[in-house]
Order: C-alpha cells, then structure tokens, then sequence
C-alpha cells in the first residue's frame, strides 16, 4: 500500500476538521444537522438515524396534513351552522315584524311593498322601513262630500229647489211636483237641442 507524507500543517488542520465533526456530533441538534448535510451531499450515504426516521417523518408528516384537513372542514362547518343560526334568527325576527305590520292593519300586498323596500333601502327594521314608505307615500286626502260635484243628499234642500223639497215632504208621492219638474226638464232639453241646431 502506498504512503504519503502529511507535513505538521495539514496534519494539524485535518486535526481542526475531525475535532469540529466530533464535537458536533456530540450535541444533539447540530448532529441531526450534520447528518442532514452528509446525506445530502451524498444521498446514497447509509446514515441509520436519518434513514430510520424517514418512513416515520413521512408518517408524522400524512398524519399532520390530515389533522390540519379535519380542522379545516370542522372550523368550515362550524362557520356554516353559526351563518345558518344568524340566517334563522334574522328570518324568525323579520317574520315576527310582518306578524306586527299584520296586526296594525297593514295588509299583505301593503307588506310586500314594504319588505321590497326594506331591501332596496337596506332597511332590517320592518317598522322603520313602514314609517319611512309612508313619509315618501303619504296618503291621499279623503274626498270630501260637500265638495265640487258631490251630489248633497244629506243636505237641505235650497229655498230654490221646490222639487226636492216637496218630494221629501211628500215622500217622493207627488205627483204634480213630479210632472212639473219632468216638463221643466224636457222644456230645457229641448232649448239646448234647438241651440245646437242654429
């Protein structure tokens, strides 16, 4: 077998080198870096440590990822059923206000207007979305009965109005008061038919 001389200096440099690996290989952490290092600097380097835990890690590693998947899917279901919980308590208490537009007298075409602008207004209060249509649709005045073209019938009859009058003494029996007013009706007719002629 051939030798070779080593001088002092790489001698004692070589001596540096196994000191280093030996002292990190006595410390835990940095012996499970080192070996790390040779195996990949050489992964067909049969290094029993790293080679046993391999299977292991790969193990460890499937088990977390299935672990993190399951946490997943039960903090994914977990937001779904507080989402469906908030989504029936919202359609519990939205109900309950339609119940209350019912009982004041709003009736059910009156709600849909305005449950439709409750949303188109972002409106959750049906009460407050009531008063609010209301004040943009206030109702229309009642038409009074006195008023233009309103017929009187509760009125007293004018001093001018003998017609009237004596049909409501008589009870709608007199008869002269009745031929009177139909002539005065046909004479007046007449007068305007024979205008429109000329």
């Amino acid at each position: 077998m051939a030798t070779r001389e080593v001088d002092e200096s790489e001698f004692l440099s070589s001596q540096s080198v196994v000191r280093a690996v030996n002292a990190m290989l006595a410390n835990k952490d940095s012996r499970k870096l080192l070996l790390q290092a040779r195996k990949v600097a050489d992964p067909s380097a049969v290094i029993p440590e790293i080679d046993a835990a391999a299977p292991v890690q790969s193990e460890m590693a499937e088990i977390r990822k299935l672990m993190a998947e399951q946490a997943a899917e039960r903090a994914a279901e977990k937001a779904e059923r507080d989402q469906q919980a908030q989504i029936d308590k919202f359609t519990a208490g939205w109900e309950k206000q339609k119940a209350q537009l019912r009982n004041n007298g709003w009736r059910d075409e009156g709600i849909a207007e305005i449950e439709k602008h409750a949303q188109e207004r972002g409106i959750a209060d049906l009460e407050v979305a009531a008063a609010h249509w209301e004040k943009l649709h206030p109702p229309s005045d009642p038409v009074q009965p006195n008023g233009s073209g309103s017929w009187g019938f509760f009125d007293a009859p004018k001093d001018d109005e003998t017609f009237v009058k004596a049909m409501i003494d008589s009870r709608g029996d007199d008869e002269n008061a009745l031929n009177a007013e139909i002539s005065a009706a046909l004479k007046d007719y007449r007068g305007q038919v024979a205008g429109n002629r000329r």
